[in-house]
């Protein structure tokens, strides 16, 4: 019998690579990036995949994917002043270190 177990672990990205990383994520998100939420476990993968957290490395499939889950039972998303954020808003706000204000005006209105 096999039995996937997740381990809790602790990493760190330096702050420098989350907006790339909400970036690439976005991108391979498309059109849907403005509907679904934000999640830790967004950027991790996709940091597993370029590479970032090589630790990692085992968990990336043939097929590109990550067999990576950050927080228990279900992903938990970002929020920001009680309100849930999606990738591509996270993208605005990390990338042009906008207020979080003026970063959710500017996604209404794309």
């Amino acid at each position: 019998m096999q039995i996937k177990v997740y381990v809790p672990k602790v990493i760190e990205i330096p702050s420098e690579y989350l907006p790339a990383l909400a970036k690439r994520a976005a991108d391979c998100l498309g059109e849907r990036s403005h509907d679904v939420a934000a999640s830790r476990g967004h950027l991790v993968r996709q940091a597993v995949q370029d590479g970032l957290l090589r630790e990692f490395d085992a968990l990336v499939g043939q097929d590109g994917t990550v067999d990576l889950v950050c927080d228990p039972g279900t992903e938990i998303p970002l929020e920001f002043e009680h309100r849930t954020v999606s990738l591509s808003e996270l993208l605005d706000a990390l990338q042009y270190k906008r207020e979080w204000p003026d970063a959710k005006n500017s996604a209404e209105a794309a």
